[in-house]
C-alpha cells in the first residue's frame, strides 16, 4: 500500500536535540506531527507540532500514549523513537548492575515498547514507517560505556530482527547510528572532552541534529520503500561496518 496524500507522524523523544529538529523538519516537509517526551513541560519554542507525555519505560502508558497521539492525526504513517539516555561515563568495575539494567531497559526496552505499540496501529493497514535513533557505539562500542553500548547494539539488533519479520506488511523498520552531534550533550562536555569526540570523525566535525532530520525525512518517505531491517552509517566515515 502507499502512505495517505494526508501524512501523520509521532516523534517519541522530542523536546531537544535531534527529536526536535526532525519534529521541525517532518513539520517543515508538511507531516502533522505529535511530538512525545518524558520532559513534556519543556517544549522548545515554535516546534509546530502537538505535544503530549510519554514514559518509554512504561510499557501500557506507551501504549496509550501512541494511541492517543494517534487518535489527534488524520492518519498515522510514521513513528520515529529518538528516547534514550547517555548514562554514566565510567569505567566497567565501577558501573553497577542497577545502572546497567536502568540504561538498558530505557533504551532498548523503550525501544521495543514503541515498536510494539506502532506495529499495532501501523500493521493493519498495511504502510508504516518506524525509526530508530541507535548509535554508532552499537556498532563500535565505547570504552567507559557498556551500558549505553549495549543498549544500542541492542536496538540494532532489534531492528534486523522485527525489520525481517514484517517485511512483507508494508511496514519498514530501520534505525540511524549517529556518530557525535553537535547537541546540548556535546555542547556540555569540556573542550578536551570534545576534541576527543570529534578525531574519532574522519570527516573532522560533529554532525548536526539538521543532518540526522533530514535522513529520517528520507528514510520515512515513500521512497524509502525497499530497506528494511536497515542502520544508516551517519558518522562522517566514522563507522567501519
Amino acid at each position: 500500500m502507499t502512505p495517505s496524500t494526508s501524512r501523520g507522524a509521532i516523534v517519541v523523544g522530542a523536546s531537544s536535540g535531534m527529536g526536535a529538529a526532525i519534529v521541525r523538519r517532518l513539520v517543515a516537509d508538511g507531516i502533522e506531527v505529535v511530538a512525545l517526551d518524558l520532559a513534556a513541560a519543556q517544549w522548545p519554542a515554535g516546534l509546530g507540532a502537538t505535544t503530549g507525555s510519554i514514559d518509554v519505560t512504561d510499557t501500557e502508558g506507551v501504549a496509550r500514549a501512541i494511541t492517543d497521539a494517534a487518535a489527534h492525526l488524520a492518519h498515522l504513517d510514521i513513528v520515529v523513537n529518538c528516547a534514550g539516555i547517555l548514562g554514566p561515563v565510567t569505567p566497567t568495575l565501577e558501573t553497577d548492575q542497577e545502572t546497567f539494567s536502568r540504561i538498558v531497559g530505557l533504551n532498548l526496552g523503550g525501544a521495543f515498547a514503541v515498536t510494539r505499540a506502532a506495529l499495532a496501529h501501523l500493521v493493519p493497514q498495511g504502510f508504516g514507517r518506524i525509526i530508530h535513533i541507535a548509535s554508532i557505539a552499537g556498532k563500535e562500542g565505547n570504552p567507559q560505556m557498556a551500558a549505553y553500548s549495549a543498549s544500542k547494539a541492542g536496538v540494532i539488533g532489534m531492528v534486523k530482527a522485527i525489520g525481517r519479520e514484517y517485511a512483507a506488511s508494508g511496514v519498514t523498520v530501520n534505525a540511524i547510528a549517529p556518530a557525535s552531534i553537535d547537541t546540548p550533550l556535546i555542547q556540555g562536555m569540556t573542550a578536551e572532552r570534545r576534541e576527543v569526540q570529534k578525531s574519532l570523525i574522519p570527516m573532522g566535525r560533529f554532525g548536526t541534529a539538521e543532518e540526522i532530520a533530514g535522513l529520517v525525512a528520507y528514510i520515512a518517505s515513500p521512497d524509502s520503500s525497499f530497506t528494511t531491517g536497515f542502520v544508516f552509517d551517519a558518522s562522517g566515515g566514522r563507522a567501519t561496518y
